[in-house]
């Protein structure tokens, strides 16, 4: 079984777009979050993921209630809000925290962030107790999103994949006084499990232009 995942998507159709096209050679795509907020187009990419049926869980930024103290965020929500009606809003916030997949052998578990948080995030420099308490579910992979960096990591026999950002991956994590620096692809990931396990994270081109002009026909706070 090959399955491909997509994460972050925080409204960028066109990367949506191009990583789906990237994946077109899995089973099935599963999308691990973050779907809105950020963004210029939140109704057009849940639509997409609908008519697709892609199964999804929820993110941090699908709450739309996550930066009350930053007021940047606080107006890019609460303008994400406003745009999206009430029937697409109840269909993000019934989206589960987690999925489980059963497959030759092989579970694996897909979250946002972590089994236990849409915030916890994994990193290259995840402390290997803190993989091992995650790990207190079975699963043979965990696979996630959240930090927009790719990460893959294998502890005690476990594969711990972080797919990076369909949307904006970064190159270096924000930081106080810093912005994050973005890379100009979307990432995406492919595992399958057969006989073996076998992990792929990828790259993909979007049109950047096409992310640019519906920031503008947005007219979304902090466009610039």
């Amino acid at each position: 079984m090959r399955l491909g995942f997509v994460s972050d998507l925080h409204a960028n159709l066109p990367a949506l777009r191009a990583a789906l096209d990237a994946l077109s050679d899995v089973d099935e795509v599963i999308c691990l979050g973050d779907i809105v907020d950020l963004g210029p187009e939140p109704a057009a990419v849940i639509d997409l993921l609908r008519e697709r049926e892609i199964r999804c869980v929820r993110g941090n930024h699908d709450t739309m209630d996550e930066f009350p103290e930053l007021p940047f965020l606080e107006d890019l929500e609460r303008w994400t809000e406003e745009v999206l009606d009430d029937e697409r809003k109840a269909w993000l916030a019934a989206l589960p925290e987690a999925l489980r997949i059963d497959a030759n052998g092989h579970r694996l578990l897909a979250v946002h962030a972590s089994p236990r948080s849409l915030t916890e995030g994994l990193f290259a420099e995840t402390p290997e107790a803190t993989l091992s308490e995650w790990a207190s579910e079975p699963f043979d992979v965990m696979v996630c999103g959240h930090t927009h960096v790719q990460t893959l990591r294998r502890v005690d026999g476990r594969y711990f994949v972080n797919v990076g950002s369909t949307s904006m991956p970064f190159a270096t994590l924000p930081a106080p006084g810093r912005p994050p620096e973005v890379l100009p692809w979307a990432e995406c990931a492919v595992i399958t499990l057969d006989e073996r396990i076998t992990i792929e994270l990828r790259e993909v081109a979007f049109d950047l232009d096409a992310l640019f002009a519906a920031t503008e026909a947005a007219k979304m706070p902090h466009a610039e």
